[in-house]
């Protein structure tokens, strides 16, 4: 098994300020960010971190030779003490590593791209009567059980330890993040989180299975970007899951120009290989 690391592209619409967006985007995962409780030391090999509320770290892998990431990994480990998730944030740097570090025990789980609104966006309407309201720390649990169940693609009541595992997650990201919920006739139907500023992504966005197919996370995004324009913001972006399904309807709704990818690994203590 390789990492997917996605077909040729074709030639497509660049956002005006795609280079600056890149800088900046990039910057968020490599820069501590104190009021999430993110932390990222920098070290020979690339960027660790212990992103707030999450058990376990996050390596950015950024060397270049296929000889160096048993180390790389070794020396992680030993800073973690415990779960270590893998990023490469670039094709070329993937296709090279991809090998050495499958030999170390991690394996490819998916690659992630980052995507810029470019022109203006194409929505669906959504259904009559569906309103969208910010979620504030009273709120938080409701947006979090109807967010576990848009990604679990299951009506099901969440187990109560992994509405205390999302919402540990959750709490911090509100300092520099806006959560909202979608209503229908007062249920609640779909989640959205963005992180708020000058540049804008959102990093969630689902709908509660009944409800699907009616345009609803459409009209979200619609809500989202008119209100992020009228702020002026500089850009409007989405993440997704690469060569998915949700990518490839966001592309079609206008977010084309890529900014920010990455594979990612995880890597199992037990099957990592020593460089030793």
């Amino acid at each position: 098994m390789t990492a997917a690391t996605g077909a040729p592209r074709e030639p497509q619409a660049v956002h005006p300020e795609h280079a600056a967006l890149q800088r900046e985007l990039r910057s968020w995962f490599t820069n501590s960010a104190p009021a999430l409780g993110y932390v990222v030391a920098t070290q020979w090999y690339g960027y660790l971190s212990a992103p707030g509320g999450v058990v376990g770290t996050r390596l950015i892998l950024t060397v270049e030779d296929p000889g160096e990431v048993a180390r790389a990994l070794d020396d992680a480990r030993r800073r973690s003490g415990g779960t270590l998730t893998v990023w490469v944030d670039d094709r070329a740097r993937c296709g090279r590593l991809d090998r050495a570090l499958q030999d170390a025990g991690c394996r490819p789980i998916k690659s992630v791209s980052h995507l810029a609104l470019v022109g203006e966006l194409a929505a669906r309407s959504g259904p009559p009567g569906l309103e969208l309201h910010d979620v504030g720390p009273d709120g938080l649990e409701e947006w979090v059980v109807t967010k576990l169940k848009c990604f679990g693609d299951t009506e099901a009541m969440p187990p109560a330890e992994q509405i205390a595992a999302e919402t540990a997650v959750r709490a911090p990201e509100m300092a520099l993040a806006t959560l909202q919920l979608a209503r229908l006739e007062g249920v609640p139907v779909a989640a959205l989180a963005y992180y708020a500023g000058t540049d804008q992504l959102v990093f969630n966005l689902g709908t509660r299975v009944p409800f699907r197919h009616r345009g609803i996370a459409q009209q979200l995004l619609a809500r989202w970007a008119a209100a992020g324009r009228a702020q002026g913001c500089r850009s409007l972006m989405i993440n997704a899951d690469h060569l998915g399904r949700p990518e490839a309807l966001y592309k079609k709704m206008g977010f084309v120009d890529e900014i920010y990818w990455y594979q990612r690994y995880g890597c199992d203590p037990d099957r990592v290989r020593s460089a030793d």
